[in-house]
């Protein structure tokens, strides 16, 4: 399947009044976006086997990148655990691949149960090298379709203000909205503190034809 640069016709391919199954919102994979510059990438949900390559992923990234994610991904053993313990009713973790690597990672955090389990969290990870040439929105994208296809009424996006600027502009115009800033919430490498941004976006429960 091949995503063409088209917002409203990507939305459209989850119109459904009835939420699916994860496992059956995740028959559509692969599919296959076209970056900024023409390179065609596969998406597809991390698997068994997926432990190297995505740690060769992480590993590339930046230490202050590292320092903002919420678990040790420098670690072999939690990115072993991560994949041996695949939980997609739990989290959702979507792969970018190009050429046997993994270039990408956007995970759909969500709860099966209680008073949040209509709320998903996404966090996305993109290789250095691949950054503003529309992975990333690609990955949000897709986060998107799911959540909608499985359900969920509302995401939610937790951003540094200053380090994180272009993406706070970029998921604004997919409709996330500022809910709130945390003043020096968060503390860097150095200690200095950051603002937090939660961002959210309210998902619609039913499609109709514009």
């Amino acid at each position: 399947m091949v995503y063409c640069l088209d917002i409203k016709n990507t939305l459209e391919q989850t119109r459904m009044m009835h939420p699916l199954k994860t496992t059956e919102a995740l028959r559509d994979y692969p599919k296959e976006v076209i970056l900024k510059d023409g390179t065609g990438v596969t998406l597809r949900p991390l698997k068994a086997g997926d432990e190297r390559t995505l740690f060769e992923m992480f590993h590339r990234l930046s230490e202050d990148d590292l320092w903002f994610l919420n678990h040790d991904v420098s670690d072999h053993r939690l990115i072993n655990e991560w994949v041996e313990n695949l939980d997609p009713e739990r989290v959702i973790s979507i792969v970018a691949t190009l050429e046997g690597r993994i270039i990408a990672n956007a995970a759909l955090m969500k709860k099966s149960y209680g008073a949040k389990s209509h709320i998903g969290k996404i966090r996305i990870s993109v290789d250095p090298s691949f950054r503003e040439r529309r992975l990333g929105t690609w990955m949000l994208l897709d986060l998107i379709n799911l959540a909608m296809a499985i359900g969920l009424q509302m995401l939610v996006m937790r951003l540094v203000q200053d380090r994180d600027g272009y993406i706070i502009s970029g998921v604004r115009r997919l409709d996330f909205v500022e809910e709130v800033i945390l003043k020096n919430y968060v503390l860097d490498r150095q200690g200095t503190p950051h603002n937090l941004v939660i961002m959210t976006k309210r998902l619609p429960m039913g499609w109709t034809d514009f």
